[in-house]
């Protein structure tokens, strides 16, 4: 049986009042800004997910050379001034421009494109050949300056994790990387067998890109079948599953304006553990250690 609950929970932030995220489902702008002749149906996705719901969107310098940062900035209206505390906005530093000062001059040029004054999280896309404290360095200035709130990575298996918790400590940082932006999808659960317990244990929230695998999943027999019993669609049943773990948020990619409505409504699912132990079956969590999955 499945329990419906109209409100949602938000992982609080310890040392604020502020929650870390502001909703459990954001929407993904990867592949966003790639065609100007989707620009505007892009922005308008954006904004859709804005009007329906979501509270979270996730971008990066990346993702088309910043144009996808300048769809979400145009796309704010009114949470870029009188609301912008009602939003996690998620960017990402290359890690070619990962050096302290590097660092620095990349936020403030993700800023200028998303028009905001600051970002709630701001990561380190993956690891690159600048030092772990180069780039914490960084962190701290943007932090320091409310340029950032938060600081954490993406793509970081548990051994990287554990170097850049050394390097803070090196550092002597006060704060602490706050997420690990990973794959995570029932078809990718690699991370279950020593990567997400020991970021529980670190108190790094977990931010699944790709939560509904590179879109297979919406389309599996198996899970569609699973979902139709009980009035679901596949991704509804694929999202309430990555929210299954109270320290996780599912930032699926669209621009379909049916399927963003579609998505946000598993934000309010929870699974009962007969479904739990049904998809188990379906899709094997990991006995051994595996390389971390990347997209």
């Amino acid at each position: 049986m499945i329990c419906y609950d109209c409100c949602f929970l938000v992982i609080l932030d310890a040392m604020e009042s502020q929650p870390l995220f502001q909703s459990r489902i954001g929407l993904g702008t990867w592949q966003m800004g790639e065609d100007p002749s989707q620009a505007k149906a892009e922005c308008a996705a954006i904004a859709h997910a804005l009007a329906v719901g979501y509270r979270l969107i996730d971008t990066a310098e990346m993702y088309a050379d910043g144009v996808a940062e300048s769809l979400v900035g145009k796309a704010l209206g009114p949470f870029a001034s009188s609301r912008r505390t009602e939003v996690t906005l998620v960017s990402k530093v290359l890690p070619h421009h990962a050096n302290k000062s590097g660092t620095i001059k990349a936020c403030e040029a993700t800023l200028r494109r998303m028009q905001c004054d600051y970002l709630d999280h701001y990561l380190l896309h993956w690891q690159g050949s600048h030092s772990y404290e180069s780039t914490i360095e960084g962190f701290l200035t943007l932090q320091a300056r409310g340029l950032i709130r938060h600081f954490g990575v993406s793509n970081f298996d548990l051994e990287a994790l554990q170097r850049w918790r050394v390097a803070e400590e090196n550092v002597g940082s006060s704060s602490h990387s706050q997420s690990n932006q990973v794959y995570y999808a029932l078809n990718q659960r690699g991370i279950e067998f020593d990567l997400l317990p020991a970021m529980n244990k670190l108190n790094i929230a977990l931010m699944a890109y790709s939560p509904l695998g590179t879109g297979n999943l919406a389309q599996h027999a198996g899970l569609a079948l699973l979902a139709a019993e009980h009035g679901l669609s596949a991704a509804q049943l694929a999202l309430a599953w990555i929210l299954r773990h109270p320290h996780a948020v599912a930032i699926p990619k669209s621009t379909h304006l049916a399927r963003i409505e579609e998505n946000w409504q598993a934000s309010q699912i929870q699974l009962s553990a007969t479904t739990l132990t049904q998809l188990d079956a379906l899709f094997i969590s990991p006995t051994r250690a595996s390389r971390l999955a990347i997209i």
